[in-house]
């Protein structure tokens, strides 16, 4: 199976990573709201035309919906039906929808002012074709705006259970994230600024089980895989009364010349 049959798969509906969400929802200890800190970073004025690829389930929309300017034309794109399917379910007319790759975008040249991609493009391969992409069907000077995590981010979880070598779990730390954005970015963009999500940003996690359900929602691990995990949490829980994880994330800003 080819890595993209593996992230259709991975991603045909929307409860993997509600799983994964559901993580850090539950046992963050920012005091940020990631939703509304992702959100402010937008800033597109009171009338663009908004194209966000891979959309998910529509969680940071939804989030902020009453915050959504009246003026902004949302289209959401995910390569997953099922993704789109569910951001439909959740923001209804707000927005526009389609099945798009970002690798080949079905939309004209200069069609947006803005374009979002959230944690998604550490699963592309072929970044600069995506990167291409994006900056074809934004206007000139329109802005692009993304999420991505760094090195350290979940770094207990990987260590305890590493992903399999050639999953896409192990592959993310080679691409699009905190450490080498920008230099992917400065071919493509001017004004490219990265900014980390403040201190403090962690997750204690109070119960072994929703750690395990997060690296089960992985698809490349088994039970008795999941054993070292299991027996640290327990251990670190009982002693300190959670288990520690660390968290690396932030949003990026970037416009086209």
């Amino acid at each position: 199976m080819s890595e993209h049959q593996r992230l259709r798969e991975q991603y045909a509906t929307n409860a993997n990573l509600r799983a994964r969400i559901g993580l850090h929802e539950r046992f963050s200890t920012s005091t940020i709201s990631w939703p509304q800190w992702v959100f402010d970073g937008y800033a597109f004025g009171d009338d663009a035309e908004v194209l966000e690829v891979g959309c998910g389930d529509g969680m940071i929309w939804l989030e902020n919906l009453a915050r959504i300017p009246a003026g902004w034309r949302l289209t959401l794109t995910d390569f997953s039906s099922g993704m789109v399917d569910a951001a439909r379910a959740a923001l209804d007319d707000r927005a526009e929808y389609a099945v798009a790759d970002v690798l080949s975008l079905p939309f004209p040249d200069a069609a947006f002012d803005a374009v979002i991609a959230n944690h998604m493009l550490f699963h592309v391969e072929d970044r600069a074709r995506a990167l291409g992409e994006i900056v074809r069907v934004l206007r000139p000077g329109g802005t692009f705006r993304a999420t991505t995590i760094g090195l350290a981010h979940l770094r207990e979880l990987r260590e305890l259970v590493p992903p399999s070598p050639d999953s896409q779990w192990a592959k993310v730390r080679e691409r699009f994230i905190i450490e080498t954005a920008h230099d992917e970015l400065a071919p493509f963009f001017v004004n490219v600024e990265i900014e980390p999500l403040p201190e403090p940003d962690a997750l204690e996690v109070t119960e072994p089980e929703p750690l395990l359900d997060f690296v089960r929602s992985r698809g490349d691990v088994t039970e008795e895989e999941l054993e070292p995990l299991r027996r640290a949490a327990e251990a670190e829980i009982a002693e300190r009364g959670s288990f520690h994880v660390s968290r690396h994330s932030a949003r990026i800003r970037a416009d086209k010349p």
